[in-house]
């Protein structure tokens, strides 16, 4: 029998659906059953399943609450947005399906995405461009050309491009809507059983919002009883501009403000009218935050100082660059810097299924002791292996600069 303080055996069995889970046995855990049939065995014989066989007429409900009938289920997707989100659902057999992308801008925008799924799929590159990967803009001329069967988008390319969505329908092409960028549950979960029925992966599909709900619900769990006192005051900034720039903050409502609201933060930037933009310095350091949190990925421009973090990126690079953030000019008055807590996380593995590995880090990060048994280090690696086994993982998603301990440099393994 495994011995339930073995930290490697547990998390070989992953305890259940919940491999962040370690050293606890098939118990109950404050009102929530660890044991579960969805464990990480189910997960992998789900995501290897075939699909479900077609099926004649049906109707979706998508996020902006809209129904979209179908005569039968798609085989021939344009991806307006979330290209991860979809191949998780679908698994690497499911790119077949892919008429379409917004390819440009991609490369430079996600780099460390670009890399990994062209060297895992290299026909993603020849697939036609319908648009910008990190704008609004879609041109209709090219997808009314290529004619899929359902045009995948996200809440502001469906208000950006609103008018031309009946355009779309009179020529046969279904849209719809799905949101990962609220980092909610409930958005999350809709989306990914929305590609689940398109895809006939409803199996592979629940499989992920399970997942992504026990984790979730740990954190609430964990955190109910937290008073107000108890919550650190963190400031969230995307790194991409480099040193001399601030870069976007985020409101409660979105991105790593939403993390933040379900980690037990107090985000210097909750309240901020727009979902994200930059703040002043003299807000930053009069807030005087108790925890600065610094996003990265790869972009083009600034690539001498921005914050690197992510798929391809190494622990030594991300540590070297966020020590430049803790050592911006009158940072070393900032209680977070003083106290050494300042830390790195990967912007470009959010708005995705595997992003609830981000609430977990932050909520044993900002509050230790309610979160000692939580092991968030393979989450990364493991969660690519069970969903899109093609593509490498490597990389570092969560890093600090200047300090040592429980939140030691992570990286998938």
């Amino acid at each position: 029998m495994t011995n339930p303080t073995d930290k490697t055996d547990l998390n070989e069995l992953h305890l259940g659906r919940r491999p962040f889970l370690r050293g606890l046995g098939l118990t109950a855990l404050g009102g929530l059953a660890l044991a579960s049939p969805f464990g990480a065995a189910f997960a992998a014989d789900a995501a290897q399943a075939p699909e479900a066989s077609a099926e004649g007429p049906f109707t979706v409900t998508d996020v902006e609450g809209r129904t979209v009938a179908f005569e039968r289920r798609p085989q021939k997707f344009a991806v307006g947005n979330y290209i991860l989100g979809f191949l998780f659902v679908s698994g690497g057999a499911g790119l077949a399906k892919v008429a379409a992308l917004p390819q440009d801008g991609w490369e430079a925008t996600r780099t460390g995405e670009y890399r990994v799924l062209t060297q895992a799929f290299p026909q993603l590159k020849s697939i036609p461009s319908i648009g910008g990967y990190h704008d609004d803009i879609l041109k209709t001329e090219t997808i009314l050309s290529i004619r899929p069967d359902v045009l995948l988008i996200n809440r502001s390319q469906f208000a950006a491009n609103s008018a031309k969505v009946a355009v779309w329908e009179k020529a046969g092409i279904r849209t719809v809507v799905l949101d990962y960028h609220s980092i909610k549950l409930e958005t999350h979960a809709k989306s990914t059983e929305l590609l689940g029925k398109l895809l006939g992966r409803e199996a592979v599909a629940e499989s992920l919002i399970r997942e992504y709900r026990d984790a979730l619900t740990l954190v609430a769990d964990r955190l109910k009883d937290l008073p107000d006192a108890e919550k650190p005051k963190v400031y969230v900034e995307c790194g991409n501009m480099g040193l001399a720039a601030y870069g976007n903050s985020y409101n409660k409502t979105i991105l790593w403000g939403a993390i933040l609201e379900a980690a037990g933060a107090r985000n210097i930037a909750r309240d901020m009218k727009a979902p994200y933009g930059a703040l002043d310095r003299e807000f930053v350091l009069a807030s005087n935050p108790d925890v600065i949190v610094i996003a990265g990925s790869i972009w083009a421009g600034h690539e001498s100082d921005q914050m690197r973090m992510g798929l391809t990126v190494k622990e030594d690079e991300a540590k070297a660059r966020l020590a430049g953030f803790a050592s911006r000019p009158l940072w070393s008055r900032v209680k977070a810097v003083q106290e050494k807590r300042v830390l790195g996380v990967d912007h470009g593995s959010l708005r995705m299924m595997m992003d609830y590995v981000y609430t977990l880090w932050l909520a044993k990060e900002l509050h230790p002791s309610r979160f000692e048994d939580v092991d968030v280090e393979k989450i990364p690696g493991d969660f690519y292996r069970r969903y899109l086994p093609e593509v490498d993982p490597a990389g570092t998603f969560f890093t600090m600069s200047i300090r040592t301990g429980p939140g030691r440099p992570l990286r998938a393994r």
